[in-house]
């Protein structure tokens, strides 16, 4: 794939990984969340919870938990994020589930987040994920991916966001 570096997630990305984190959260998900909440991260938020998964990255690696990061080559600047592992759910529809998929919205469309979930969950096995249930952009592109909603849905409190459950067979 021209123009990115799929590569494990590793001391000193935490700085870029905060703010690529924020950007992206704060492009995707305003008027799918709690805009107060949404409007209130700030990157040293979630630089220190990089920090904690940076340092648990080999612990987490140990069971099956995979983080990897997109590395725009022109500038070095990471630009996406994904960690896919175990399910996290109790009686999940899958034994593998996509934890998160980011990418800064300037990359959407270029391959670059099909390749970072192909880093982290297997192309050929049954897979679920969760994804705010309003974001149209995203289930289209898990549909692209043999990924459909299953009628599942839960609320995040936290976030006050309705999630919708999708699965691949």
């Amino acid at each position: 794939m021209a123009g990115y570096t799929i590569r494990d997630i590793r001391p000193g990305d935490e700085e870029q990984l905060g703010t690529a984190h924020v950007a992206i959260w704060k492009a995707t998900y305003a008027g799918m969340m709690n805009s107060a909440k949404l409007d209130a991260i700030r990157p040293r938020d979630r630089i220190g919870r990089w920090e904690q998964i940076i340092a648990r990255r080999d612990e987490q690696s140990s069971r099956g938990v995979r983080t990897r990061c997109a590395v725009d080559t022109d500038n070095s600047r990471i630009v996406g994020f994904a960690t896919g592992g175990p399910p996290r759910d109790d009686n999940p529809p899958a034994s593998t589930e996509l934890w998160s998929l980011n990418v800064v919205p300037e990359h959407h469309g270029t391959g670059v987040a099909t390749e970072l979930m192909a880093t982290v969950i297997d192309r050929e096995v049954s897979a679920y994920l969760w994804v705010a249930a309003a974001n149209e952009r995203a289930v289209a592109f898990y549909r692209k991916h043999r990924f459909e909603l299953d009628g599942t849905e839960k609320f995040d409190p936290l976030w006050e966001c309705l999630e919708a459950r999708m699965v691949r067979a």
